[in-house]
């Protein structure tokens, strides 16, 4: 019975913390995907803090939305800029991509170009959390789609700027104070 009571405990602070039917009452637009029991109330609010929110239809409107995704189909890495020649310093991107299906794909990149120390950084923070996950939800301001081809395929690239990548072990976010 202890055990049964033990795992009660265990489990309820996570339920009061996912996001309720009440939550997506208050912030119906902010998520555009299953949560997979990840995100909180808070993580919807601060996408709405200060601004008109509006549904999400595939064009710019500076809004942040949240999308989650299985790991399997997350690609993280960095991409190396050319060298700054004001800061005298390399610059680089860090990159989340996921593949929805092979021809169809979402890009995450921070807002700017940071260092290459600390975008090579950025990307082990990332890796670190979405290791051992199922399910990692990204937020972030969806910038436009472009079609190229690629080896003979149709590729539909829908650009977004991160904003926060979280999963159950823990939260990133470029700005200080948006994880929750």
């Amino acid at each position: 019975m202890k055990k049964y009571f033990l795992i009660f405990l265990l489990i309820t602070p996570l339920k009061l913390l996912a996001i309720n039917p009440e939550a997506l009452k208050k912030y119906p637009y902010q998520l555009l995907t299953n949560d997979y029991g990840i995100l909180n109330e808070a993580n919807l609010k601060i996408y709405t803090k200060e601004v008109n929110v509006e549904p999400f239809t595939g064009k710019f409107n500076g809004l942040d939305y949240w999308q989650c995704y299985p790991t399997k189909n997350l690609t993280v890495w960095y991409e190396k800029q050319n060298d700054d020649p004001y800061e005298k310093r390399e610059r680089g991107d860090a990159h989340i991509t996921v593949s929805i299906t092979p021809t169809i794909i979402h890009d995450y990149v921070p807002r700017r170009s940071f260092s290459s120390d600390y975008a090579k950084q950025k990307v082990s923070i990332w890796m670190h959390l979405i290791k051992n996950q199922l399910y990692a939800c990204i937020g972030g301001v969806y910038v436009s789609t472009h079609k190229k081809m690629e080896d003979g395929k149709e590729i539909t690239e829908h650009g977004w700027i991160f904003e926060n990548l979280k999963t159950k072990k823990g939260c990133d976010s470029y700005f200080s104070g948006w994880c929750s």
